[in-house]
């Protein structure tokens, strides 16, 4: 019997890790839950807890954020400043790198008076790192890991 080294181990367990998290992101229904907020000059802002997420489900995407950073003239945003939309019809395209075990998910949104170009990086044990652009507001990053849709749901109903 040979014994699997622990570099083996870890290779492994990263592997089983990231077909998981493939087959998440493939089912289209998931959260990205932010724990951390990074504004375009590079401040980073503890959001864990704060219940800020991102949702993709199937062909819709739902985006409750905090915004730290700059509006341009002409941004259409209410008083409280965040990111926020809810649209439905959206395809995203996905790029999964086997290799890396890695993946990247990257769309547009077009709401009332923004437009928004997302990339999420998906790792393979679930951390994940979102970009967000627009064209009336400065970049924001955030990092924070994705969660099966209902998983959110129960943790929720768990909290009242």
């Amino acid at each position: 019997m040979i014994a699997q080294s622990k570099k083996e181990l870890k290779k492994q367990q990263q592997k089983e890790d990231y077909q998981k998290t493939k087959n998440l992101i493939d089912n289209k229904d998931f959260v990205f839950e932010a724990d951390w907020a990074i504004s375009y000059k590079g401040k980073r802002v503890n959001i864990a807890g704060d219940a800020y997420t991102l949702i993709l489900k199937r062909d819709a995407s739902i985006a409750f954020l905090p915004f730290y950073g700059r509006g341009y003239s002409g941004a259409g945003y209410g008083g409280d400043g965040g990111i926020k939309f809810e649209v439905k019809g959206v395809s995203y395209d996905r790029e999964h790198n086997d290799k890396k075990t890695k993946t990247k998910i990257r769309y547009e949104v077009k709401d009332k008076s923004e437009n928004y170009k997302i990339i999420l990086t998906v790792y393979s044990n679930g951390n994940a790192d979102l970009s967000i652009s627009s064209n009336n507001r400065s970049n924001m990053s955030y990092d924070g890991k994705i969660v099966l849709y209902k998983e959110k749901e129960e943790k929720e109903k768990d909290k009242n």
